[in-house]
């Protein structure tokens, strides 16, 4: 059996407690915050975050397949 996830926006600041938890490290900030994370076996990984107070469902699923994570980190 499997359950279905839904997705909601969420605060900027929460999405960045997400990826510094899971290694991420902030390295430019313009119109956006870019994160980058070097895997052990090389691979980088490359994702935004916004300036807004709330991030979109369309950029939360963006980062989502960025890092490489599960749905469930984020909700």
């Amino acid at each position: 059996m499997f359950c279905i996830v839904k997705l909601r926006p969420l605060e900027q600041n929460k999405i960045i407690r997400i990826l510094g938890k899971n290694g991420f490290i902030k390295v430019r900030e313009g119109k956006q915050i870019t994160f980058k994370k070097t895997d052990s076996k090389g691979k980088v990984w490359t994702t935004f975050v916004p300036h807004h107070k709330e991030v979109t469902i369309f950029v939360l699923q963006y980062s989502i397949r960025q890092t490489g994570k599960s749905i469930e980190e984020f909700l």
